[in-house]
């Protein structure tokens, strides 16, 4: 169905499309499920249930980007194992950007080009950490 989604229709029938197969293989219902089952373990505190609809919502947006941009978000999912090794093998790291750089790219690009990538890289790095400690506190609790 996949290969269906992105064979010349338009953006919006590719969206149709991915929904009903959504809709047909119970995502929807598994998502309920999950969610009732995170609740009961955390209990019924307003911070707890933020926590599990922030999850949620960010595994549909994972799902989704995954389903229409395969690649980035390939590429996101290796970035987040990058930040996880590294945040779990020292969580006081001094230099986690500068484990994340690829040194060949960095040394291609001028200064202005080098400050840009090393903003957006932490913009990166900062996200993906909040989701490693916000995953990591619904499966402790």
């Amino acid at each position: 169905m996949a290969d269906r989604a992105n064979c010349g229709y338009s953006e919006l029938k590719r969206r149709a499309l991915l929904a009903k197969q959504r809709l047909k293989m119970g995502y929807w219902q598994r998502m309920y499920d999950e969610k009732q089952r995170a609740l009961s373990e955390m209990g019924d505190s307003g911070s707890g249930a933020r926590l599990v609809k922030d999850l949620q919502y960010e595994k549909v947006r994972r799902d989704e980007s995954r389903a229409f941009n395969s690649d980035k978000a390939k590429e996101e999912e290796e970035f987040y194992g990058k930040v996880c090794s590294i945040l779990e093998s020292d969580e006081n790291t001094i230099n986690p950007i500068g484990q994340l750089i690829d040194r060949e790219e960095f040394e291609k690009l001028d200064a202005d080009n080098r400050q840009r990538y090393i903003l957006k890289l932490s913009q990166k790095f900062r996200e993906m950490r909040e989701r490693y400690y916000r995953e990591r506190a619904s499966k402790s609790v």
